[in-house]
């Protein structure tokens, strides 16, 4: 294995990152296999994947600028903001402790290439996301037509889908599959369930960059130079951009089938891979 990521290696990892952290198979996940069936080095691999990570935030950011403002105006003019716009910023907050709590007892182990970042882990938590989606899909099946709108959405919900963020701390649990799936849960649309999910990303990827903003004092733990993680952070926002546009359209009327079924054999084939 390579101590040091080559330019082109970085750019393909930000091409990964871009279409995985929000199409429901799991960024993290794919980008720690992909580092190991290639050979690839993971020193500083999660400094570099916050980096990539930072360009889906701006993604996301810059897609839904929109309601970003309505959120703001519920903040500093509540009248001239909806009641859900009013309560949104609130909702991800609570949304977002589960995971920060999880992530600040469990930061080493997430860290480490030999824990939570070996392919071992990285394979189960891509068949328990599967079962995930599974279990949802029935569930929506037997629940009557329709669902709850997503302005409906309260500090119940946003518990609940805060707790499911906390399980895609691990590579290989999609961070958007789990909070789409427990607003599924809790009986909302699809495509509501899918946007606030891709809400909640803000708090959580600007989490993960303000716990990384220490090492920016001191010598950045990885050897890429400047220009190529710039480079990955604009694949990535590209990237991120398509992924958002693609889920938004795809989940308006298609189940998490086809990510079910990807994911218990990606999963599989993985495990495989590790004992074989």
């Amino acid at each position: 294995m390579e101590n040091v990521l080559t330019p082109c290696q970085a750019l393909i990892l930000a091409c990964v990152q871009g279409a995985t952290e929000f199409i429901p198979i799991s960024s993290s996940g794919h980008l720690v296999i992909l580092r190991r069936l290639c050979g690839w080095t993971d020193d500083g691999g999660l400094f570099f994947d916050t980096i990539l990570h930072a360009g889906s935030l701006a993604a996301i950011l810059f897609y839904f600028w929109r309601e970003w403002l309505q959120a703001a105006q519920g903040l500093l003019r509540p009248g001239q903001a909806t009641f859900f716009y009013r309560r949104l910023p609130w909702l991800l907050i609570v949304a977002t402790v589960p995971a920060a709590v999880v992530a600040a007892w469990l930061f080493r182990f997430l860290e480490d290439a030999g824990g939570a970042r070996s392919g071992l882990n990285a394979g189960l938590s891509m068949v328990a996301t599967g079962l995930w989606f599974w279990l949802c899909d029935r569930c929506e099946a037997r629940r009557a037509a329709g669902g709850r709108a997503l302005e409906s959405f309260n500090w119940r919900d946003a518990l609940w889908t805060g707790l499911a963020q906390a399980m895609a701390l691990l590579p290989g649990a999609s961070r958007s599959g789990w909070t789409t799936g427990a607003g599924v849960l809790r009986g909302y649309r699809r495509a509501g369930a899918v946007r606030f999910s891709f809400y909640m990303a803000v708090p959580a990827i600007a989490g993960a960059l303000a716990w990384q903003l220490p090492s920016l004092w001191q010598a950045p733990p990885s050897a890429l130079p400047p220009g190529v993680m710039l480079a990955g952070f604009g694949v990535s926002f590209a990237v991120s951009l398509l992924a958002i546009r693609f889920c938004l359209w795809f989940f308006r009327a298609h189940s998490f089938r086809l990510f079910r079924y990807y994911l218990l054999l990606a999963g599989a084939a993985v495990l495989a891979w590790e004992f074989i």
